[in-house]
């Protein structure tokens, strides 16, 4: 995100699609609260595999070529390689009305732009589209809204998982254009409620100082698109799945979903990430995915069991 906010708007909504938790502690997650911390991401770029052993200090590099993400080291403990994502099948549902005559809001894709102004359910589609990829060019954005920002405390949308999360194995990988913009995440369960007790994320704490940026996010890949904001690279936080439960009285589940309020206005890919095949995560009844998905997820499936034999 390149500015911060506007005031508030100070007309209420009639009703509101969807509320936070009322019971719901806000944790900040940034480097110093909640993040794990990354020393390697592995990328590929046109066939070509670039390793980045140490993060970026600013943007290096421009383009609107894909940057796919292929796998990112953590210290979790001890080094640990993630090399599975979460992209077989996501589906966005209760946009927040508002969005749709708000200008500034919208999801940027290798130089293609689908705004919420245009159709919010072409948007939806858009932003879902975001987490079935590792591509830092395939990213949501919230940038000098007209004629101003949503209602505060309402939350944009929910965006459902084909396979959900589970506690104790799996993460969640964030992209955020400059690395200094907040926005809360509440996990969901299979019907896609709140876990009442569970706490809501604050991803990016109370975001960074005015015009610095890389402050409340972990690592700065240095690539940053070439036809929007080319001044502002992405930068990366990874956490884990557990970090909702930590300290609550809600026993870990697995999380099917997340709802989303960008109240801060930060520009964010969200992506799940673990060490371990997706596959055999619950599925969620309220997402269907697409058929390629259903084959590529039999394909990894059958590869993955191919490799077990071998092993054994």
């Amino acid at each position: 995100m390149h500015h911060f906010p506007l005031p508030p708007a100070w007309f209420p909504l009639a009703s509101l699609a969807i509320t936070l938790p009322a019971t719901a502690s806000v944790v900040d997650v940034t480097p110093t609260s909640g993040l794990l911390d990354i020393t390697q991401v592995v990328y590929q770029r046109n066939g070509s595999t670039i390793t980045q052993n140490t993060e970026a200090t600013g943007v290096t590099d421009t383009s609107d070529d894909e940057i796919v993400v292929r796998s990112v080291r953590i210290t979790d403990g001890t080094p640990v390689d993630l090399t599975f994502f979460n992209t077989t099948g996501a589906k966005v549902v209760n946009v927040n009305p508002e969005l749709g005559s708000t200008a500034g809001v919208g999801v940027f894709n290798n130089g293609v732009m689908t705004t919420s102004a245009s159709g919010l359910d072409d948007y939806a589609s858009a932003f879902a589209g975001t987490s079935l990829d590792t591509d830092l060019n395939n990213y949501t954005y919230h940038d000098y809204l007209s004629p101003g920002p949503t209602t505060t405390g309402t939350p944009d949308l929910d965006l459902l998982f084909w396979h959900a999360l589970n506690p104790g194995e799996d993460y969640f990988l964030v992209a955020e254009r400059w690395g200094n913009a907040q926005f809360s995440i509440t996990a969901l369960d299979e019907n896609g409620n709140p876990y009442q007790d569970a706490n809501v994320l604050m991803i990016g704490g109370n975001g960074g100082s005015f015009g610095v940026g890389y402050e409340v996010y972990d690592w700065t890949t240095g690539y940053a698109a070439e036809t929007y904001v080319s001044e502002q690279a992405q930068a990366l936080s990874l956490f884990s799945v557990d970090l909702f439960f930590d300290g609550t009285i809600e026993p870990p589940s697995p999380v099917y979903g997340l709802r989303i309020d960008n109240d801060g206005e930060a520009d964010p890919k969200i992506v799940g990430i673990s060490g371990n095949t997706f596959s055999d995560n619950p599925e969620n009844p309220l997402v269907v995915p697409e058929p390629s998905s259903f084959w590529l997820a039999g394909l990894a499936a059958s590869l993955l069991a191919g490799r077990r034999r071998r092993n054994a």
